[in-house]
């Protein structure tokens, strides 16, 4: 563990470190304190970006040697690319009425939404009050455009209902 050390290669600061903030420029503010260590974004704006990377193509760690997130492609010989997007959106959509073992399809325009992402489609309720068994699953056609599929896995049949649900995407 690293502290308050006395050798020579450490450079120690009694406050805040600031870096490349000038003329307007974005940079790097280190701080600390009872919770913990902080880096955060600086600048004169009110909302600054961060940007965490390795370099060339090195990957992202986060974490602790114990529970460690890596970010970026893994070495291997599979095609692979690093997260580009973790993004949560509501989306309001309209359960069509089917008959037992139907499925039909709806979209829903998504703004912001992109191909080749994986897609995880969350109901907020049950997306029929009267009959359990109406599976969702989503995907992306073109940019902006989510498809629903409805399926109706229940021996009984549906009427139509104006649902909600929250949409994760991961995008590459």
């Amino acid at each position: 563990m690293r502290f308050r050390s006395s050798n020579s290669k450490f450079t120690h600061f009694q406050g805040d470190v600031l870096s490349n903030v000038d003329d307007s420029s974005h940079g790097v503010q280190l701080s600390g304190g009872s919770t913990g260590g902080v880096v955060e974004p600086c600048g004169d704006e009110d909302n600054v970006a961060i940007r965490l990377r390795g370099k060339g193509t090195g990957r992202t760690n986060i974490g602790n040697s114990s529970a460690v997130t890596q970010i970026g492609a893994a070495g291997s010989s599979q095609s692979t690319s690093g997260i580009a997007l973790v993004q949560r959106y509501r989306v309001d959509f309209t359960v069509p009425a089917l008959s037992s073992g139907a499925s039909d399809i709806s979209t829903v325009t998504v703004v912001g939404l992109t191909t080749n992402s994986i897609l995880v489609l969350q109901a907020r309720v049950q997306p029929n009050s009267t009959v359990v068994g109406v599976a969702l699953d989503a995907r992306c056609s073109t940019a902006d455009e989510l498809v629903i599929t409805y399926s109706n896995n229940s021996i009984s049949s549906i009427s139509g209902s104006t649902q909600s649900g929250y949409l994760l995407q991961i995008a590459f």
